[in-house]
């Protein structure tokens, strides 16, 4: 099978050159597209693999391009998840568009690599036959960084030929068109105006592309970190109104941050600290998250009962999203000092109706003025923080 399918490929590149591939039929030479698993559990040898070879190349050589919301061709590569989406031609944002876009948001806006295909995400990983040559072939990574082998930076003070500019005309090739860009762009493979990987590097890629790019599955959460979460789960979800007011005041604040757990969690080499996501589920703790995604963190979430959950953050983090929050023992005394101590009286939860729920001062009217005023003061560094961070890159 593998010699036929070689076989294939040697005699359509010797009698016609790359131009002729413009009109390959992949689906011939290697079946019908179609998604693979790619997430062996996380301690086998093929997800152990991924993780201390491959992940430490693309964070130290792709992530920096390709780690926000409005990353070139909205390919995010800091996680499983965003290898596995793929690349989508469409802007994020565009000057000229009078209508809103429905929003493309990595873990919320869908939730599986074939939801992302139907709303018109195309793989960077070839997702037909899992024969090697398939794999270097029909894979659009493979294509790219072999592309930036056999075209190197060209020799210049000033480097010329490549368009750097935020509001730059996007190229996001398929693998059905790759040989019209290769042609038209020749020195554009990837890293794209960056110089070229180590020989050590793209061997290391390129093999583990050729063996079908087996990733990893998620991390298992430490005894000390699901502690943790069930702590603050069980904290952010009391039934009382004073309670469900004062969780979704501190989500409003705190949607965007990575939070982690200062008193349980340090760094090691092996181990980095593990961020989390406050966001909004359907159901309560106990149950998996049923995630409630809405365009703004304010937005009728159209539930009976909004719970308050903390997710892990599976992405590698980037300093230009990063925004830190510490959660610990001190914390939630603090918040419970300010919001739950105190004699008040929460008589209904406000209305997501945005005339209400868009103005914080009164949303959360019932809230003591004072108690808002010092969580303001007390987190000062990270509300400015969320001015100049987030998950778009253009700040």
């Amino acid at each position: 099978m593998k010699l036929k399918h070689f076989g294939a490929l040697l005699f359509i590149s010797v009698i016609s050159g790359c131009a002729v591939y413009t009109g390959l039929n992949y689906d011939q030479l290697f079946g019908k597209q179609q998604i693979q698993s790619r997430t062996p559990e996380y301690n086998s040898k093929a997800a152990q693999r991924f993780v201390r070879e491959i992940k430490p190349i693309l964070d130290n050589r792709c992530v920096v391009c390709h780690a926000c919301y409005d990353a070139p061709c909205q390919l995010k590569l800091s996680s499983v998840e965003g290898i596995d989406r793929g690349a989508n031609k469409n802007l994020v944002y565009e000057g000229t568009r009078l209508t809103a876009s429905n929003p493309t948001r990595l873990f919320e806006d869908a939730q599986t690599t074939q939801e992302w295909r139907d709303i018109g995400f195309h793989p960077i990983l070839n997702e037909r036959s899992q024969i090697p040559e398939a794999n270097l072939e029909a894979g659009l990574v493979a294509r790219l960084l072999t592309q930036k082998k056999a075209h190197p930076l060209p020799e210049q003070k000033q480097l010329e030929g490549f368009d750097f500019k935020v509001d730059r005309q996007q190229q996001c090739p398929t693998i059905e068109n790759i040989d019209q860009y290769q042609a038209d762009y020749p020195t554009w493979g990837m890293p794209y105006g960056m110089p070229a990987l180590s020989n050590k590097e793209h061997n290391t890629l390129m093999s583990w592309l050729s063996d079908g790019a087996v990733m990893t599955a998620h991390q298992p959460l430490s005894k000390q970190q699901i502690k943790q979460v069930k702590i603050w789960e069980a904290f952010l979800n009391n039934d009382s109104l004073k309670q469900q007011l004062t969780s979704r005041y501190i989500y409003e604040h705190l949607f965007l941050s990575h939070i982690y757990f200062s008193d349980s969690q340090k760094a090691t080499p092996n181990s980095p600290i593990q961020f989390f996501a406050l966001v909004r589920s359907a159901t309560p703790p106990g149950l998996p998250v049923k995630r409630i995604t809405t365009r703004r963190p304010y937005d009728d979430p159209k539930v009976d009962r909004v719970y308050y959950r903390l997710v892990a953050y599976p992405a590698t983090i980037v300093d230009k999203t990063h925004q830190p929050y510490a959660f610990n023992d001190e914390k939630l005394k603090r918040i419970q000092d300010l919001f739950i101590k105190p004699t008040y009286q929460v008589d209904s939860l406000p209305s997501y109706k945005a005339k209400v729920s868009a103005n914080p001062m009164t949303a959360f009217a019932s809230l003591p003025v004072e108690a808002r005023y010092q969580f303001m003061l007390d987190n000062a560094q990270n509300t400015i923080m969320s001015f100049i961070k987030g998950p778009v890159c253009r700040g």
